[in-house]
């Protein structure tokens, strides 16, 4: 029978079992029987080897799953550990020694994962229920730290009743903890976010409605750009929309106030464009007496003018009134000067009559002598003014005594003369010239005197005695230029002393000071109408 020949059977063996079947001789001759049988016990080999590899992997699996599903086996039972456990187990025994430690080192390797695998499902389980016990007790907030959470979770039950919290890990509870504080930070912030912006939103709109105030008192001409904030208070503090905004961080009703003030002004630019094109079209000029119901009532009447401010027309006014007081009080000055001018002119004209001028004369005797001159035609026929300065001057004239007088008289006169040619024809060089001619007689003066001698004090007789003619020439001169001045004021009274800067004025001079105080006042009464 084959199923008694193995693989390691002989020749002689098979022979004896296989030579009375009928299909021995199948084959005729001896060496194909041999060959058939040689390839039958290779077949038979390949099966056995097969058959042996089939049953010790299946034992090698039992094993395996033996060790995996052992209760008391764990990732770190050591091999020797395991051999006394398992010396009488048939899943043991079955496996050979050298395959057996492999089958121990692979099952050990996937108690391992299993038992990580377990512990991470653990501990995720673990940190889901606290995060969610943390979501429900309300004593934790963001302000809370970790001992203080320790002592808020051993007085709760549903933390000290769970076996699932026993074995938890203290830095996985801290772990949890940390990011349900940092949830909770981000809520918060969330929350005061939400909060500041709706606060904001809440202040933008109070500013807007109170702009919207400012602008129907625009509207309504009670508000314009020359306004002040007490004389509007009384209307806008009894309205909610400044109420509303009181107490707020940010802009105050008082600085919207003052913006939309400089708003008003920032178009003051294109506004005097159009008022003095209106101003121009209706040939109309602003001065220093002009009403401002008169200037106002022209601008207005224009359709141009319908969108300017009120308060920049007022402005605008007074800027053409300033100029024009300007302009008149540099006019007056302007007609005071040549007034001085024309007197001063006279006088020397007066002076320089031929024959001389005596005391006794009247200005109605010498009239027709000085009606050709030029001086005389300045006054257009004024001849009070005339006659006054001529009274003036003939006072300062002195009784003719004797003929020395008379002589010194003419003498002066004729240097007079001779001074005033001299300086028409006199040129800067000259000038120059005798400026330096007049320094060198000052050193040689000098000199003279640390240097005395007769001839010296001769000289210095005779330069005394010309310091007082000059002190006289200066005294009847200073009471000549007094007489001008009192001809210059028409009510007698004395001129006030002026610095330097101030000559050229007259008293009717107004002072900065007094036309600050004239515009304010003027602003305030425009600001009733």
């Amino acid at each position: 029978s084959t199923q008694s020949t193995g693989s390691n059977a002989s020749w002689e063996q098979a022979m004896k079992l296989i030579s009375r079947d009928r299909r021995y001789n199948a084959i005729p001759k001896l060496n194909e029987k041999k060959q058939t049988f040689n390839a039958y016990k290779t077949q038979k080999a390949k099966e056995e080897k097969e058959e042996e590899r089939q049953v010790a992997k299946e034992a090698k699996e039992k094993l395996y799953e033996f060790l995996i599903s052992y209760p008391h086996m764990t990732s770190i039972t050591l091999y020797r550990k395991a051999q006394e456990m398992f010396e009488s187990q048939k899943e043991w025994i079955a496996v050979p020694e050298r395959d057996r430690k492999d089958v121990f080192e692979d099952a050990v390797f996937s108690i391992s994962k299993r038992e990580k695998k377990n512990e991470a499902e653990l501990r995720a389980k673990q940190k889901e229920e606290l995060t969610l016990l943390f979501e429900d007790i309300k004593e934790i907030t963001y302000k809370t730290c970790w001992i203080d959470a320790l002592d808020i979770l051993s007085t709760v039950k549903t933390f000290k009743n769970n076996i699932l919290f026993e074995n938890m890990d203290n830095e996985d509870m801290l772990g949890v903890f940390t990011e349900h504080i940092k949830a909770m930070e981000l809520d918060y912030e969330d929350e005061k976010q939400k909060k500041f912006m709706k606060e904001k939103r809440t202040q933008r709109k109070n500013r807007d409605c109170f702009v919207t105030l400012l602008n129907e008192l625009h509207t309504k001409k009670k508000l314009d750009s020359t306004s002040l904030w007490a004389d509007l208070y009384p209307t806008i503090s009894k309205d909610s929309r400044y109420t509303a905004m009181l107490g707020q961080p940010g802009s105050t009703p008082l600085d919207l106030f003052k913006f939309y003030l400089e708003d008003l002004k920032s178009t003051m630019h294109e506004d005097k464009k159009t008022i003095k094109e209106v101003l121009r079209a209706a040939d109309f000029e602003v001065k220093s007496d002009t009403p401002y119901e008169k200037f106002y009532g022209i601008i207005s009447a224009d359709e141009k003018t319908k969108s300017i401010d009120k308060g920049n027309i007022k402005l605008h006014f007074l800027n053409l009134l300033e100029k024009a007081e300007r302009a008149e009080r540099d006019a007056r000055r302007e007609e005071q000067r040549r007034i001085r001018k024309r007197d001063i002119s006279f006088k020397h004209m007066l002076e320089d009559a031929e024959p001389e001028l005596l005391h006794t004369d009247t200005w109605e005797n010498v009239r027709e002598r000085f009606e050709e001159e030029s001086q005389y035609k300045a006054f257009n026929g004024d001849d009070k003014a005339m006659a006054k300065i001529f009274k003036d001057y003939v006072v300062t004239i002195k009784p003719e005594s004797d003929s020395d007088d008379r002589s010194e008289r003419e003498r002066r006169r004729k240097k007079h003369k001779k001074e005033k040619k001299k300086k028409s024809k006199r040129s800067p060089s000259r000038d120059r010239s005798e400026k330096d001619s007049s320094e060198d007689e000052k050193k040689s003066k000098k000199k003279q005197k640390r240097e005395p001698t007769p001839e010296k004090e001769e000289t210095k007789k005779k330069e005394k005695k010309s310091r007082k003619k000059s002190k006289k020439k200066k005294k009847d001169k200073q009471e000549s230029d007094s007489d001008d001045e009192k001809r210059e004021q028409p009510d007698g009274k004395k001129p006030e002393k002026k610095s330097g800067a101030d000559k050229s004025g007259s008293d009717s001079d107004i002072s900065e000071d007094e036309l600050e105080k004239r515009r304010n006042k003027l602003l305030e009464e425009l600001s009733k109408h």
